[in-house]
This record gives structure tokens, C-alpha cells and sequence, in this order.
């Protein structure tokens, strides 16, 4: 499985990611600091990544819709979180999930909890 950070999640998350065993690529990697949700968005499904982002406009099916990208996770934490607690809650989710629930879904993460809505 493979994941794309976008460019509001720390880089350092994509080393967390990747111990893990999956695949992991961050905006900065491939050139798309800067660009725009669509972009990002497109080159998420291109790869066949699931999208991690704290951008909520992601989870617009207006905006988005089905086929627009091939799986979305949303982190919905405390502004106030810093580098590794952020790191800590998508560490402590993938570990305690089926990490194929996120194919074809937008999965929102809280503290202690998360919920998928498949398209």
C-alpha cells in the first residue's frame, strides 16, 4: 500500500510511514510544493496512493468526487499538535487498522477514533 502526504503534513511522517512496510512519498519529493488540490489530487490517484492531508476541502464530494482519487485520509486533530503527536496518531491508526478500509473511502482521523465513508 502506498501513501502521498500532502504538503500540511510534516515530513517527517513519511519516514514513520515507511517503517511501517508501505510506500511513502511527500509533496516535496515529486516537485508539488506549491501546487494546487487538484494536482495533488490527481497524482495521489495516478499512483495509486491514499491521499493523507489535513485539508478539508478534500472531503467535498462535490468537489472530489468518487472516482477522484483512489483513497483519502484526513487528519482532524488539534491545531495545537506538534510534529510528533501528529506522527504518533497516523502511527497508532495504521497500526491498529485493515489499511485496505482506506481504498475507495474518506477515512477522517480524531483523537482515539476515525470513521470511513466508502464511495
Amino acid at each position: 500500500m502506498k501513501f502521498f502526504l500532502d504538503e500540511n503534513i510534516p515530513f517527517s511522517v513519511t519516514d514513520i510511514i515507511k517503517r511501517l512496510n508501505f510506500k511513502a512519498e511527500h509533496t516535496i519529493n515529486v516537485g508539488l510544493r506549491g501546487a494546487t488540490d487538484k494536482e495533488i489530487a490527481n497524482y495521489a490517484k495516478k499512483t495509486g496512493a491514499i491521499l493523507i492531508t489535513k485539508d478539508l476541502d478534500f472531503g467535498s464530494t462535490l468537489s472530489y468526487p468518487k472516482d477522484s482519487h483512489y483513497g483519502l485520509l484526513i487528519l482532524r486533530l488539534p491545531s495545537y499538535f506538534n510534529t510528533k503527536q501528529i506522527s504518533n496518531a497516523i502511527k497508532d491508526f495504521l497500526e491498529k487498522i485493515d489499511p485496505k478500509i482506506l481504498i475507495g473511502a474518506i477515512t477522517v482521523l480524531e483523537i482515539g477514533k476515525y470513521r470511513a465513508r466508502h464511495l
